[in-house]
């Protein structure tokens, strides 16, 4: 049968159909049933629609029509793709939500999108559903693992749904089905983080997310591995309910370049994870690869005299190579012979007990990625791209994608030349390194890559501290007031049931209003800058970003997390959160005693070491930008008690609420 590839059902059909059980899909720490395992465990393409089928025919079962709605709440596990795609195989659409959700929030969402079928985790999250459902006929609840015990009332287990399929769909049917459904057909009902207020569904097609797919794989390195077909090892730790982890680890890397996914277990077992899969991609928000700069770099503040020499000259080398893609000139001879140097002393070992020497890409969304950051791992020669997108536009509008830039098109036999280097380029730096071998450890393969740097490489132009440029097939200006507008196909149609607030978040020529501020630098990469809606104004009538101001405080030493407040007011103040992990060796160095945080916290010297980072932000400021006042809180903020949402977004109406008698003492003094 031949699928239609224009859909996402039709394009993991085909898929599953042509790599049948010759290449794993899904790995992680479950069998094939969804029990949890000792060990790795993968199943195949086939195995994957196997399963597919049985749970599509299950849905049908139970009364599942096209336009129906089903939702999926549950972490990111291989059975929530099955699900997904279960989902669209009956026409019907997906509604997946963060498994952090409230009680408040999901029985929200459960009633605004009017769902007939939830797909729960586990257990609890089903007593969850079933709990705050009220409805005459409340939703059919499907647990996402085997059962175990005997049927609890009012919910099927995977095996039960699976049963029920086998026994009153056919194949045929389903099949039937999958062929109907349409790119203009909705696929998913996504909904907002509820940052500025009531979340949002965002409806999505079919079309939106085959053309992000499609965008976002544009890029010449891209294109040729995708020609490869190399089937890389995505690192999927991202809630597949948000649209990046969705889009870049389920879409691009699975569906659209026939690679394996592999599950880490939970965010604690990351590090443990990481040096065990050894992915060729990772996927994450900012905070994840300023976890691994910091812990790098505390490490090394603590090794020896010659060990610290010598990582600081070799990241010096690496700098001064990764500073050669944003000029677009390369550096000398000299330098790239010392940059070799660094590697072989160096980098490969530290990208080996990190996990990251197989790691060919890395792509950074979802906030503000730290300039240093981005050049710390671009200097150890891994290609982090900092991307840009909403769930609105399915999400990608910008990628700091490693293109070739020319001022002029070249002539046939500099094309061929340039189609010869990247051939090579590929082979050295992707193919190769997908498999964890260095090219500076081969002569051979570090003259070739000398070769092809200085010809073609250096103009390979990547710019740290922007998001890149425009997505294909995409329109995108700044309005007179900064606001960043995108019109293009990946946009989303309008939020579900609010057609008035759909019509305010879109020009009358069709621009869809991002919210966020920015501007175009000469070589049209996009620089962000603050939200639109998130701008204070002091009583003094001052306009402030606090974003910038919050992100500078965040990478000074001893500081965690930071709130700024102050819009309407008459100055600026902040609560902040320390980092506790570098506190305890500072109070371990310094022999400060304490048996709960409140009391680091309240220690003299702490508050010493943490005034010194906040003043130095200050000297960087403006006056009216300065922090006058802050308080240091000595729990985080949380996604758990209502801070952050779940891509760890800071809600700040909420910290206002919360900490509202600890903010006006810092404006009564």
């Amino acid at each position: 049968m031949d699928y239609r590839t224009d859909t996402l059902c039709g394009l993991f059909h085909s898929r599953a159909v042509h790599y049948g059980d010759r290449f794993p899909f899904l790995t992680a720490r479950y069998t094939i049933d969804g029990a949890p395992a000792a060990d790795w465990f993968s199943i195949t393409w086939q195995e994957a629609r196997e399963q597919v089928l049985d749970f599509a025919a299950g849905l049908m079962a139970l009364g599942v029509k096209p336009g129906d709605r089903v939702v999926i709440f549950s972490e990111s596990i291989p059975h929530w793709i099955i699900v997904d795609q279960a989902i669209q195989a009956t026409g019907a659409i997906g509604v997946p939500l963060y498994p952090t959700v409230s009680r408040e929030e999901l029985a929200y969402m459960l009633k605004d999108s009017g769902a007939g079928v939830v797909f729960a985790a586990d257990s609890d999250k089903a007593k969850m559903v079933m709990g705050i459902s009220r409805k005459k006929k409340p939703p059919n609840v499907i647990v996402m693992r085997p059962r175990a015990e005997g049927k609890k009332a009012g919910a099927y287990y995977f095996n039960d749904l699976a049963s029920l399929g086998k026994k009153k769909v056919s194949r045929d049917r389903v099949e039937k089905q999958i062929m109907k459904v349409r790119p203009e057909d909705i696929t998913s009902i996504i909904y907002t983080s509820g940052t500025t207020g009531k979340q949002k569904g965002v409806v999505l097609s079919q079309a939106n997310w085959i053309v992000n797919m499609r965008q976002s794989s544009a890029s010449e390195l891209m294109m040729r591995a995708m020609d490869r077909q190399l089937h890389f090892r995505a690192f999927v730790h991202l809630p597949l309910c948000h649209v990046l982890g969705r889009t870049a680890d389920y879409h691009v890397m699975g569906l659209y370049h026939g690679g394996e996914l592999v599950f880490v277990e939970n965010f604690q077992t990351l590090a443990r994870d990481l040096r065990e899969i050894r992915p060729n991609l990772i996927t994450s928000i900012p905070r994840f690869f300023e976890k691994v700069y910091e812990n790098v770099h505390s490490v090394m503040s603590r090794a020896k005299k010659p060990y610290r020499v010598i990582f600081n000259w070799a990241m010096k080398r690496g700098k001064r190579y990764s500073e050669s893609f944003v000029r677009g000139r390369p550096i000398g001879l000299h330098g790239m012979l010392l940059f070799t140097i660094a590697n072989i002393l160096v980098f490969n070992r530290l990208k080996k007990e990190i996990g990251m020497d197989r790691l060919v890409m890395a792509i950074s969304g979802g906030g503000k990625l730290n300039q240093d950051v981005c050049t710390f791992f671009r200097a150890l020669g891994i290609q982090l791209m900092e991307g840009y997108g909403l769930t609105e536009t399915s999400p990608v509008i910008n990628m700091n994608t490693p293109d070739i830039l020319l001022k002029k098109a070249p002539g046939k036999w500099r094309k061929r030349l340039n189609n010869w280097l990247m051939d090579m380029t590929i082979e050295i730096m992707i193919v190769r390194q997908s498999r964890g071998e260095s090219p500076f450890l081969n002569p051979f393969s570090s003259l070739k890559l000398l070769f092809a740097y200085y010809a073609l490489l250096y103009r390979m132009k990547v710019k740290p501290g922007t998001v890149g440029r425009v997505m294909p097939e995409t329109e995108e200006i700044i309005a007179p007031d900064g606001e960043i507008l995108v019109r293009g196909p990946q946009v989303f149609s309008g939020y579900w049931k609010k057609p008035n607030d759909t019509k305010d978040v879109f020009t009358a020529d069709g621009f869809f209003k991002t919210g966020d501020i920015g501007f175009f630098d000469e070589d049209g990469f996009l620089v962000i800058t603050d939200r639109k809606k998130e701008l204070f104004v002091t009583s003094g009538g001052k306009n402030i970003a606090p974003h910038p101001i919050e992100v500078s405080l965040m990478e000074r030493p001893y500081i965690d997390q930071a709130c700024l407040v102050g819009d309407g007011r008459k100055y600026l103040a902040a609560l902040i959160v320390p980092d506790f992990e570098r506190l305890k060796y500072f109070a371990k160095n310094k022999r400060i005693a304490y048996s709960k945080s409140a009391e680091l916290v309240g220690n003299a010297e702490v508050r010493a070491a943490i005034d010194r980072e906040v003043q130095a932000v200050n000297a960087s400021l403006a006056r009216y930008e300065q922090i006058k006042y802050y308080t240091l809180l000595d729990t985080p903020f949380t996604i758990e008690t209502g801070e952050l949402t779940p891509t760890m977004k800071l809600k700040r109406r909420v910290v206002n609420e919360k900490y509202q008698g600890v903010i006006e003492s810092m404006y009564n003094r």
